[in-house]
């Protein structure tokens, strides 16, 4: 298997690899997240706008990257990109999604007045088999766009025999949030994650498309995600939660219709 990938922004070639020998991803560190919304029903129309409205969506966004730190997240961006497609050739890893024409006309026609903000619109994924998700959704304000971010737990339930019951072993813990994030010359920056225009890579596994891009949390966790779709509301996202979800994501301004 050959893959390609450009990665014009820090002056590198077209390359290929060979699949790791050994298993290339980083260890898994356990993180939570507030759920931005209650699962109950508001009682009034004024608990229904307070509701929608996470309480720490306008926080204070994280700095902008320095030139170091682009530098440390493109280059994690090049060593994510081989680890995922090297191991989703081996079928040991969830191949990284195409780039759709649905995701790339979506952009498009979001550059055209918000050139800055459409480099970091749609769905974005990553390679686990139980996915973290993040939507990031445009809105009319020049500068300004959503963030939606969601993990699924992953848990284990094992049997202990002396208590005669079963534990739940959490390995990876749920995430679910949501922020505003303001984009300035090529900075994605909200009070959880931020990202840079010249860590957004495009690249070609066996024979389609894919845009990638590197993503650092508040957490100093940095995560590749591929372009999935034009942004929508995660697949696995439990179905108790889409109704609260839509309504936060209108009661801030987000456009969700193409």
């Amino acid at each position: 298997m050959k893959v390609n990938v450009l990665l014009p922004a820090i002056g590198l070639s077209l390359f290929a690899f060979s699949p790791p020998a050994v298993t290339a991803e980083r260890p898994l560190t356990r993180q939570t997240s507030t759920p931005i919304l209650s699962a109950s029903a508001p009682t009034s129309a004024t608990d229904s706008s307070e509701a929608a409205r996470s309480p720490d969506v306008h926080l204070t966004p994280l700095t902008r990257l320095s030139e170091a730190e682009i530098e440390t997240l493109q280059t994690d961006l090049t060593y994510g990109i081989e680890s995922w497609f090297g191991w989703a050739g081996l079928l040991k890893m969830p191949a990284p999604p195409p780039l759709t024409d649905a995701a790339r006309e979506y952009r498009e026609t979001w550059s055209v007045n918000h050139l800055d903000s459409s480099n970091f619109l749609g769905l974005w994924r990553n390679n686990e088999d139980y996915p973290y998700f993040v939507s990031i959704f445009p809105t009319q304000t020049t500068g300004q766009v959503c963030v939606l971010e969601f993990k699924p737990e992953w848990s284990l339930l094992i049997f202990n025999e002396a208590l005669g019951e079963y534990n739940k072993d959490v390995i990876t813990e749920e995430i679910f949030s949501f922020s505003m994030a303001t984009v300035e010359d090529g900075h994605l920056r909200s009070h959880r994650v931020r990202s840079v225009g010249s860590a957004i890579a495009a690249a070609r596994f066996n024979d389609y498309p894919v845009l990638l891009m590197g993503l650092e949390d508040n957490q100093d966790r940095t995560r590749v995600v591929a372009l999935a779709s034009p942004p929508t509301l995660p697949p696995d996202l439990p179905a108790d939660l889409v109704a609260p979800v839509a309504q936060t994501l209108r009661y801030n301004g987000c456009i969700t219709e193409g």
